[in-house]
């Protein structure tokens, strides 16, 4: 195997880590949304939970990520 196939390989699984991570972002960013609406869970609260920062979570809850 060359280095070019090397590289094209572990390219393929760069991508594939960083759609994995994109999803796994949009589904925690689904929960931060829902614990938010359907609890009295603060800010700060759901920040520790899901290992963000406030600015973050409220990021997520006005909607614009």
């Amino acid at each position: 195997m060359t280095a070019l196939e090397d590289l094209e390989k572990l390219g393929a699984r760069v991508r594939e880590a960083s759609q994995a991570l994109e999803d796994l972002r949009q589904q925690r960013d689904q929960l931060i949304r829902d614990v938010r609406r359907s609890t009295d869970h603060t800010v700060p609260e759901i920040a520790d939970a899901a290992g963000v920062s406030q600015a973050t979570v409220k990021t997520v809850i006005r909607g614009v990520r």
